[in-house]
């Protein structure tokens, strides 16, 4: 059978890269294609390099926490296009677990990586938002850029801790100008608002470390930012889908710059041309770490389920968790949803075992397939 295998990344245990690299070894009596992907999160650099044989460049940075570190991002030469993630400046897998809190957590390194790539004649910025560890509506990274904060006495903000209450003028004659030369393309399946009960705060804030207790006061602090911006740019983007995106990263963005917001996987998609091999396949292989209504919302497994679909190619799904009982979703074209994990174990033991889970899991489906064939 020709099979394309084009698995998101299991967030701390196993990349895309690798997962489908797994895909292709366990199958060699199989024609596999393999096809990195991402949805504008973790694995966006790396998802990139491999299709357009990029290479990665490797910088000092000033880490999520305010530290410097060494961060990562992927350059096309050929097409002078610099790949950035917010998971690596911002990320929340580099966030300090022990002062987990908005508060302490600045999206300065993204701001740093893009002026990198301008210094290395980029032209195009793909800008993935997802898993960071902020919400500080892209403040850091408007630092970085040469934006200045002040606050009520005219003194300029810090990069931490953050204080979106304490803005009240923004200066931007610093701002580089170089980025109103390049075109900016903005990777991204969040369509949140920046603010209210569907926004970066009340949303994404308690897995960002923010207590529930202070869901309400940090969502007023972010609309007092929002209306200072506004009043500096005089764009109304606050609702714009994806606003609320990275922690209100795609605020920023859309106010400051002018920038292209597409689906993450669709910039993947359209790029290397993932719809031209799902339709020459007789099967896809996709997945994630866990499958759950939020999979719906435009992640990686659906929307390539969805593509899938209107060739009528079948697809499966291995994943390391499944929520709400389910075993195939027939109306988004998923013949079968198959978790990895075969035994009880603790979810540590499980990260740390995933490739060898997936693995087995892979040859054990294949199986039954093959005898089906």
């Amino acid at each position: 059978m020709k099979i394309l295998s084009s698995i998101d990344s299991f967030k701390g245990s196993i990349s895309s890269q690798l997962a489908n690299q797994i895909v292709k070894d366990s199958l060699p009596q199989h024609e596999v294609t393999v096809f990195p992907i991402s949805d504008g999160g973790e694995g966006l650099v790396e998802a990139f390099i491999n299709l357009e044989e990029g290479e990665k460049i490797v910088q000092k940075m000033t880490n999520v926490n305010g530290h410097l570190t060494q961060g990562h991002w992927g350059w096309i030469e050929k097409e002078q296009t610099a790949v950035i993630e917010a998971a690596e400046g911002a990320g929340l897998v580099y966030a300090n677990s022990e002062t987990l809190h908005p508060k302490n957590h600045t999206s300065y390194g993204m701001g740093e990586q893009i002026l990198q790539a301008l210094d290395k004649g980029a032209t195009t910025l793909i800008l993935g938002l997802g898993g960071t560890a902020t919400i500080d509506g892209g403040m850091g990274m408007l630092q970085a850029l040469g934006c200045v904060f002040y606050n009520q006495n005219k003194k300029a903000l810090p990069i931490l801790p953050i204080s979106l209450e304490n803005v009240e003028s923004i200066n931007l004659t610093g701002l580089d100008s170089r980025l109103n030369q390049v075109s900016i393309i903005v990777a991204s399946d969040v369509i949140n608002p920046l603010c209210g009960k569907n926004g970066a705060v009340h949303i994404f804030g308690e897995q960002k470390g923010l207590p529930l207790n202070e869901m309400a006061s940090y969502d007023q602090e972010m609309n007092h930012y929002r209306k200072v911006v506004e009043k500096t740019t005089g764009k109304i983007k606050a609702n714009y889908p994806g606003a609320g995106a990275a922690g209100g990263i795609g605020f920023a963005l859309l106010s400051f710059f002018d920038c292209l917001f597409k689906s993450g996987i669709n910039v993947l998609a359209e790029r290397g041309k993932l719809e031209e091999k799902i339709k020459a396949s007789d099967i896809v292989i996709t997945g994630e770490g866990k499958f759950d209504l939020q999979s719906f919302q435009g992640k990686v497994p659906v929307g390539i389920s969805r593509i899938a679909s209107k060739y009528r190619v079948p697809t499966i799904l291995f994943v390391g968790k499944v929520e709400n009982h389910l075993v195939d979703v027939p109306k988004e074209n998923i013949v079968a949803i198959i978790p990895i994990v075969d035994s009880p174990m603790s979810l540590k033991e499980a990260m740390d075992k995933g490739p060898y889970l997936l693995e087995k899991s892979i040859k054990r489906s294949f199986r039954l397939i093959d005898l089906k064939q």
